[in-house]
């Protein structure tokens, strides 16, 4: 069951009500916008002594609870961060690679991911953060310093976290993928290899209200505009899409509902071969959950099929 791992938070190109939304992020429908979604992990901590044992967790969990506090900030639950981490494996130096990023990017949903170190210099304390964009691949650094004791530096690092998200928005996030962008980007990229293979189709998704087939719907559409033939049997298929959708309502962004989306898929081939298993989070805001709920089921479908698609050959 999907839990409620992660919400969003602030995006910008126009001003809208206070916050920032990127209008190039909705749909033609106008009805949908991306909620970005902000993980803090823990610091790496280089204080030695049984001080500052856990002294970079505390630091992450005091910032995360300060962020959130502002009200323009919701932020991922640290119990997951850590299960996540666990699953994983991987430490607070193993947070700088690409790969790991964008792991805990695609299970979290998270698009920001602040991380950092705290560190002792003569009598001064020094807590560093790195604001990175999990997929622009942007790093934005924050650090304050001083006499005080790091946990007493964060309120000064909170501030200045959030005016660097809010000012720097556009080049930390990446836009919402569409369906005519991402069927030219792949039009490219698979040539005619698409031609004479059929699919089979089948997510079973289920949001606050009603089962809905957001998912499944979205990616027919997308393989039919490709140029494989949709199937309606899975006898019939040369290779088979399955998996499973949960949207749950996550709160409110500004004046709009927010809903948050797991989605797991499989690709298999025609003898039952697994090629491809993968899952994505998405949190999406609209004028009403339902519709915020089949918005991110459906940005969910199309970032995996990004990934899932090339590899039907």
């Amino acid at each position: 069951m999907v839990k409620r791992i992660i919400i969003g938070t602030l995006v910008g190109l126009a001003v809208y009500g206070g916050g920032f939304l990127r209008a190039a992020d909705k749909p033609a429908d106008k009805t949908a916008i991306a909620v970005p979604t902000i993980a803090v992990m823990p610091f790496e901590c280089r204080i030695s002594g049984s001080a500052a044992e856990g002294l970079g967790r505390s630091v992450a969990d005091l910032l995360s609870s300060q962020m959130s506090e502002t009200g323009e900030f919701e932020l991922a639950d640290r119990g997951e961060i850590n299960k996540i981490m666990g699953e994983l494996k991987l430490s607070t130096s193993g947070l700088v690679t690409k790969e790991s990023q964008l792991k805990i990017g695609q299970l979290t949903g998270a698009k920001i991911i602040i991380t950092g170190s705290v560190f002792k210099n003569d009598d001064k304390n020094y807590v560093v953060a790195k604001i990175i964009g999990v997929e622009t691949s942007r790093v934005i650094g924050a650090s304050v310093s001083g006499s005080a004791s790091p946990v007493e530096l964060i309120p000064e690092l909170k501030a200045k976290v959030a005016g660097i998200i809010t000012n720097n928005a556009a080049k930390l996030l990446p836009a919402m993928v569409d369906r005519p962008s991402l069927i030219d980007e792949l039009k490219k990229e698979i040539g005619d290899s698409a031609a004479n293979k059929s699919v089979f189709v089948k997510i079973q998704e289920r949001t606050l209200l009603n089962i809905d087939p957001a998912a499944e719907t979205e990616m027919k559409k997308l393989l039919l505009a490709l140029g494989f033939k949709v199937v309606e049997t899975p006898d019939q298929a040369d290779f088979r899409i399955t998996g499973e959708g949960l949207a749950e309502n996550s709160g409110h962004f500004k004046e709009f509902f927010s809903a948050t989306a797991r989605l797991e898929i499989n690709l298999r081939a025609r003898d039952n071969r697994l090629i491809a298993s993968d899952r994505q989070v998405e949190t999406v805001a609209g004028p009403a959950v339902n519709i915020a709920s089949k918005d991110a089921l459906a940005q969910a479908a199309l970032i995996l099929a990004k990934r899932i698609v090339p590899q039907i050959k």
